[in-house]
């Protein structure tokens, strides 16, 4: 993480705290959530999802019993499996990040103890590090090979800014929710090197889509 982001996450914790010190009828809640996700690139074409799980923690301040403001720190798998290029080479990326969003929430009472919960916002994911699983024709002719490996770091950008949105349905401590984000700014300027003789990726627009569906439990 720099110096500059880590500024802006205590900025952005303590304008949280701030507001809940402040407001009148405020209420603080902190939780956990995990979940499945599924990601894939936006600007490759001939793709399919990747499916894997993310797990972080959530803050949440709200002002009466409607309106809030969140902040999750979230450690994510995203990716994609990109299927069968022109040189036979099938290759599944895992990318890595710790993902920041802020973001309002709008809070419908269904229930007693039911709420529906209407998120929107911005994120920034910070880049952890790259890999990905290939299958690729032997050099020899003699069927196919498989392998793994680490992706150059300096080939994608440390941060990663986006959008997010999502609704949640919840009842006592316990919520279900459905989230998106969509990257704004490109994954990498295009990596282009070699596996097994093959070129595997290369692409000039290249953004993170990623769909999640988990718990939240809130204390």
């Amino acid at each position: 993480m720099t110096k500059r982001l880590l500024i802006r996450l205590i900025v952005a914790l303590g304008t949280i705290a701030t507001l809940c010190q402040t407001a009148s009828a405020q209420t603080f809640r902190f939780g956990l959530r995990d979940g499945f996700s599924l990601s894939w690139l936006v600007g490759i074409d001939d793709t399919l999802p990747q499916a894997s799980f993310y797990a972080g923690i959530t803050g949440d301040c709200y002002f009466g019993d409607r309106l809030g403001v969140g902040l999750d720190v979230t450690l994510a798998e995203q990716g994609a499996l990109c299927n069968e290029n022109s040189e036979g080479v099938i290759t599944d990326y895992s990318f890595h990040y710790l993902n920041i969003p802020l973001m309002a929430h709008y809070r419908l009472p269904i229930g007693a103890e039911q709420f529906l919960q209407f998120s929107a916002g911005g994120q920034v994911g910070i880049f952890l590090s790259a890999s990905c699983d290939y299958t690729a024709p032997s050099v020899l002719g003699d069927g196919c090979v498989s392998g793994s490996e680490r992706l150059d770091s300096d080939s994608f950008h440390p941060t990663d800014f986006g959008v997010v949105a999502a609704v949640e349905f919840g009842t006592g401590n316990t919520s279900i929710e459905v989230r998106y984000a969509l990257g704004i700014t490109q994954t990498h300027n295009g990596i282009s090197n070699t596996l097994n003789g093959n070129y595997y990726i290369s692409v000039p627009d290249n953004r993170n889509s990623v769909l999640q569906i988990g718990t939240i439990i809130r204390f």
